[in-house]
């Protein structure tokens, strides 16, 4: 018989799981930036009741697009699904470039109710409008679209491991 005391632990039972690390680490860290870009630009946009005009729903359709490139990086990782996830990046990335146009645009046009604005020179108004000295429309909340499309555009070059299981059972390609 012997003395429970001196018996030693199987280290295999008792070490801790191997830490995460690497580009598969790495991947589900930016995947859930993107999960949290595409939330917070969607609570920014409703709190701004951001839907009164077509070119209102220009940026939730821009979401949608962003919200099916995250689930399509999120399950495969075929040569195909890459190609459509950029695509759909890049379209975002379009649209967040005219939501900051036209958001400057609009603070700009909103200048001509001050009476010094004529004297200011076209640069100095575009200045102006970008950092919304003048107008309310906020260039830079497009720019949350903006980053979403480039961390998927980055994802997008972070393959999968052999070794790591795509999710539901299927494998990465």
């Amino acid at each position: 018989m012997t003395d429970p005391s001196h018996q030693t632990l199987d280290s295999a039972k008792t070490a801790a799981p191997p830490a995460r690390t690497g580009p598969g680490a790495l991947r589900l860290a930016l995947l859930g930036l993107v999960a949290i870009g595409i939330g917070g630009a969607a609570f920014e946009l409703a709190a701004e009741r951001h839907w009164g005009s077509p070119v209102q729903l220009i940026p939730w359709a821009a979401l949608l697009l962003l919200g099916t490139a995250l689930a399509l990086l999120a399950g495969r990782d075929s040569p195909r699904v890459l190609t459509v996830v950029r695509v759909l990046a890049a379209v975002v990335l379009l649209a967040s470039l005219y939501g900051v146009f036209t958001h400057v645009s609009v603070n700009r046009g909103m200048g001509a109710f001050d009476p010094a604005w004529g004297s200011l020179s076209p640069l100095t108004q575009w200045w102006y409008a970008f950092t919304k000295s003048v107008g309310n429309a906020p260039p830079l909340a497009p720019g949350m679209l903006a980053q979403s499309a480039l961390l998927l555009l980055i994802i997008s070059t972070i393959r999968r491991h052999r070794g790591q299981p795509a999710p539901e059972g299927r494998r990465a390609r």
